[in-house]
């Protein structure tokens, strides 16, 4: 409607056809800092949230100690398979991907809050 706002005063059916009143000019929505700033609170709040709700080694300091001491356990764990000499022996006992793959894969699903 060229910038104007129109209210719907009749309708029909029958015919399709619509009455429309013109009520005015179509006012800008004033968007200020002021009335941003709790929407992006809440958005940053949101990010944390989503960020914290899986394990990683970013969030780890954002877990609980029992949470986090689980972590510090199952990575060594990984670590202990990852330097097993008898498991890869053909890789001089070491296989520093595996560690690497066990941080990203396994503590994330193991450890939860």
């Amino acid at each position: 409607m060229n910038g104007k706002v129109g209210v719907v005063v009749s309708a029909n059916a029958s015919t399709a056809r619509f009455g429309v009143r013109v009520a005015g000019e179509a006012k800008a929505l004033a968007l200020r800092p002021a009335n941003l700033e709790p929407a992006a609170e809440a958005v940053a709040v949101g990010r944390l949230v989503l960020k914290a709700a899986e394990w990683s080694p970013q969030s780890h300091k954002l877990f609980p100690t029992a949470a986090r001491k689980r972590a510090v356990e199952v990575m060594r764990l990984g670590y202990l398979i990852a330097w097993d000499e008898e498991r890869f022996d053909s890789r001089e006992g070491a296989a520093p991907e595996l560690a690497d793959i066990w941080r990203g894969f396994v503590l994330p699903r193991v450890v939860v809050r």
